[in-house]
């Protein structure tokens, strides 16, 4: 027996990614609201943060080196409207179906997680850090050893 393919087996076919991403962003659906909060809700506030600290650092641009009046004038409205447009943004991608998706899993690893207790996260991080440094003084030192190295041959100022 030969196996049909999709096209010919008469399923439905999905819609493209950006069709569906697209139709979210218009929605007002939300795609299983009640899990995942934690995660959504950090992330949706992630998002607004960096949007809104690229904003402040448009309308801080805009208002004092454009060349433009029009846009000196207009940039605290400019920004207005791109804020609201990327907390719009924010609210709607944490409910597109396949991020939903990804978050709702994330949160549900992040349960498994075995987190360490205080003095051995303690101990963790003095090794790690002490090993930082030992690294940073050992290719410190290599490098001062390659740098005496070749001026004293001649090849470096």
């Amino acid at each position: 027996m030969s196996k049909k393919s999709n096209s010919q087996s008469g399923s439905k076919t999905e819609p493209t990614v950006n069709v569906k991403l697209i139709g979210t962003m218009l929605s007002g659906t939300r795609h299983r609201p009640t899990m995942g909060l934690v995660t959504r809700r950090s992330t949706m506030l992630t998002l607004i943060i960096v949007f809104g600290l690229g904003i402040w650092s448009l309308n801080i641009w805009a208002a004092s080196n454009t060349p433009s009046k029009w846009l000196r004038e207009n940039a605290n409205n400019i920004c207005a409207v791109l804020l609201v447009a990327s907390i719009w943004f924010s609210y709607r991608i944490v409910h597109w179906f396949k991020f939903a998706e990804f978050l709702i899993a994330v949160q549900n690893e992040m349960t498994k997680v075995s987190w360490p207790k205080r003095p051995e996260l303690l101990r963790s991080s003095f090794v790690v850090i002490l090993t930082m440094f030992l690294f940073t003084a050992a290719l410190f030192g290599y490098d001062l050893i390659w740098q005496l190295l070749l001026k004293a041959i001649g090849i470096s100022a």
